[in-house]
């Protein structure tokens, strides 16, 4: 377990497990600043009865959930499909449900309907409560948030900060909200742009830099910019950055001066197995290969 159930509870409110005070055999939990995942096990029970908060909540059903309520009406979610629950919503269960699988996103309200704004000019989203089937987009994302939070390494706070924006502009385009109807309408940032952000993550990809200060360099909104980067570079910051990262580490690899872990460190990896698991899944073997044997 990533953070305290306190830090999670701040966020989704009280959760009503039944034995959730002995958290890390009960659920899994990764919490940035905006977002809680929560993610429950076989050893999850929760007690029948409706509750509410404050946030957003989006869960995807790993297994078929009957009885779910939201404002009195009964649903029965199915296996593989992610609903909405909309802040201070009544929400939770008919009856007493044991050893079920759920990945819970909890979402800071502010932070949606400032996406809200930017993307619809609107704050006041409202999320229907039917099911949709769940992406491989979202599960990709919802992974690597969970990979950056768990190893921490060098610039962790960057690529969370981009994964919690993808995060949120996948699921706006994924579950029909009152908004749905109001086209995009941003604008776009020009390629000399594009060329001074790239050169200014050149300069500090090591450091680790925020999507909020690259957004700020061009005068841009964060939602605006990230999907100009990914139209003019056909990668978001996020992939671009790591990929920028694997290049450097193949460049010193080549030059034989560094060690595999000196490497690690000086592009920005601060673990030795997380440089050498993300390098073979970019490149196809490990970095120690690579040195000897470079393409």
């Amino acid at each position: 377990m990533s953070v305290t159930i306190q830090k999670v509870i701040d966020l989704t409110g009280a959760i009503p497990f039944d034995n959730v005070y002995d958290a890390k055999t009960v659920i899994e939990n990764f919490c940035s600043e905006n977002i809680a995942i929560v993610n429950t096990n076989k050893a999850t029970n929760i007690t029948h009865g409706t509750h509410l908060h404050d946030s957003y909540e989006f869960d995807i059903c790993q297994t078929d959930i009957p009885s779910t309520m939201i404002d009195s009406k009964i649903f029965n979610r199915r296996s593989n499909t992610l609903f909405a629950v909309n802040p201070m919503q009544e929400h939770g269960l008919a009856s007493d449900l044991k050893g079920f699988s759920i990945c819970g996103l909890h979402i800071d309200k502010s932070f949606i309907q400032n996406a809200s704004m930017e993307l619809y000019h609107s704050s006041g989203i409202i999320f229907s409560n039917d099911s949709f089937s769940i992406t491989n987009d979202i599960k990709m994302l919802i992974r690597l948030f969970w990979e950056e939070l768990k190893y921490k390494q060098s610039g962790y706070e960057f690529m969370v900060e981009n994964l919690s924006l993808l995060i949120v502009g996948n699921l706006m385009r994924l579950v029909k909200h009152n908004l749905s109807h109001k086209a995009y309408n941003l604008p776009k940032c020009n390629i000399e742009n594009i060329k001074t952000v790239i050169d200014y993550m050149n300069e500090n990809y090591t450091s680790g830099v925020s999507c909020s200060e690259l957004a700020e360099l061009i005068k841009m909104d964060k939602f605006g910019f990230i999907r100009s980067f990914k139209a003019e570079t056909g990668r978001t910051p996020y992939e671009y950055l790591l990929d920028l990262k694997i290049e450097k580490a193949k460049k010193m690899l080549k030059s034989n001066e560094y060690t595999v872990t000196e490497i690690s460190m000086m592009c920005g990896f601060s673990s030795h197995s997380h440089f050498t698991s993300t390098f073979k899944k970019k490149t196809g073997v490990s970095p120690t290969v690579y040195k000897i044997n470079p393409y």
